[in-house]
């Protein structure tokens, strides 16, 4: 099958997946169970007020009450008050947003196809979060954290499965609540042999513990830097000096070296790891340095012998076995992890998540609500598309771009969601005449994709 008729084939499953996933008596059905709309003869009902904020390209910060009235009443002869609008904005009106974004978080899943590398897990789980500070008068629901920062602010919390595209955690949460407590929070989600791929704000040895013994899954993260690792010899356990460590790969003139050691000291807690050390370049490692002067000096230290050779290392631990993951490509997997920052990245920049004037709560949460729709629509769009060029013709697209086209077509796109699959699928088409000079992602020099990263360890 030609190009051409692999991606008429892609269109004709997503146009299908995305009209049914959005229909208006879902939407009813749903704004209905929520308890948002209580009646059929209410004149602005849960399709029409989803409507109102999907498709206003992401000007939250300037849109006004009247701007919305406006709006209605062009699309839908609607006549009612700036009023009438913001009475609309409820508790209620919350929860019927979340339940839109649980319906299309549910449905994204595509299959990615073979990655050899990552066969031995069922699911490869990336996580991190994003935040922003609030204005003032939110500070009752979202609490910030004080000192000189606004006394309001929000955290996002973003995990999917890089193998499906799956989301598994898209949440709101005051600026307060920090990653650890959402990692304590959430490991019950976590399955057998899974792979958990996180920064450090998510890494606590009770946490690892659990992900290594009690749910049997992996784990692949920096060594955080107040812990401390320990090897068997001699009849007891030693710590791990790594001022000699750093010693060594530079006497040796070694890019990396590779221990197997234990976490902690309690025996109870203990955890068997990989440990993976590898030597910064010099520039890398004095401004590193420097940075780690400049704080201590804030706060009347001297850096530590030991600190000093951890600051021109990167130190990984995991307890994925060597079989699995060779050691010189456990850094590379790892860099799968800074993707993540792609994403918040086309968030703010298309997405203005982090744009907001002065509105009450209700009305600020279904804003954001609705632009985490619009942006989980492209999500999927992405992922199908992403999968299919790669696929066909090796040909990487870019999450920012892509977000970009979409943005600028967000009324096309309205209009093929309200018509039905035939407008959705010449939408696709269409999209389809702009990738190839368009949307590819630019390569850059030194810098791998997510797919190259998985094609250099799977194949080298």
């Amino acid at each position: 099958m030609d190009h051409h008729k692999k991606f008429s084939s892609l269109a004709n499953k997503l146009s299908d997946k995305i009209t049914n996933l959005l229909t208006e008596q879902k939407i009813e059905s749903l704004a209905k169970d929520i308890g948002f709309v209580k009646h059929d003869s209410v004149k602005l009902n849960g399709w029409k007020f989803l409507d109102m904020l999907l498709f206003t390209h992401f000007n939250h910060e300037k849109l006004s009450l009247n701007d919305l009235a406006l709006q209605l009443h062009s699309r839908y002869g609607i006549s009612i008050s700036k009023q009438g609008i913001n009475d609309r904005f409820t508790y209620a009106a919350v929860r019927f947003f979340h339940a839109v974004l649980e319906e299309v978080l549910a449905s994204v899943r595509i299959d990615e196809g073979n990655m050899p590398i990552l066969d031995s897990f069922p699911r490869v789980r990336i996580k991190d979060s994003t935040a922003f500070q609030l204005p003032a008068h939110l500070a009752s629901r979202f609490p910030g954290c004080g000192g000189g920062a606004s006394i309001a602010g929000i955290r996002i919390q973003f995990e999917y499965d890089y193998k499906t595209g799956k989301v598994f955690d898209l949440s709101l949460h005051p600026f307060n609540r920090n990653d650890m407590s959402n990692a304590s929070k959430n490991l019950s989600t976590i399955e057998k042999n899974d792979l958990l791929i996180r920064d450090l704000g998510y890494i606590s040895q009770n946490i690892l513990f659990d992900i290594h013994k009690t749910y049997q899954a992996y784990f692949l993260n920096r060594l955080p830097v107040n812990n401390k690792v320990y090897q068997w010899h001699d009849g007891s356990y030693h710590q791990v000096d790594f001022s000699e460590i750093e010693a060594y790969l530079e006497k040796y003139n070694l890019p990396y070296t590779q221990l197997l050691v234990y976490l902690g000291k309690q025996r109870d807690t203990m955890i068997p790891v990989r440990l993976l050390i590898e030597r910064l370049p010099e520039e890398e490692r004095k401004k590193r340095l420097r940075a780690a002067n400049k704080t201590a000096k804030k706060k009347g230290r001297t850096l530590s012998k030991e600190y000093k050779a951890r600051s021109g290392l990167n130190i990984f631990i995991t307890n994925i076995p060597q079989s699995i993951l060779p050691a010189k490509q456990v850094r590379k997997l790892y860099r799968l992890r800074w993707q993540i920052e792609i994403i918040f990245k086309t968030w703010k920049s298309f997405g203005q998540i982090n744009k907001v004037k002065m509105m009450n709560v209700y009305r600020f949460e279904c804003c954001l609500i609705a632009k985490l729709i619009w942006l989980m629509l492209n999500w999927q769009i992405f992922w199908y598309l992403t999968v299919h060029y790669y696929s066909a013709c090796r040909i990487i697209l870019s999450p920012i771009k892509l977000a970009k086209a979409l943005t600028a077509r967000c009324e096309y796109f309205r209009s093929a969601l309200h018509t039905g699959y035939d407008d959705m699928y010449f939408f696709l088409i269409r999209l389809k005449q702009v990738i190839p000079r368009h949307i590819v992602l630019e390569k850059k020099k030194h810098k791998l994709s997510q797919r190259e990263i998985i094609n250099r360890i799977a194949y080298i």
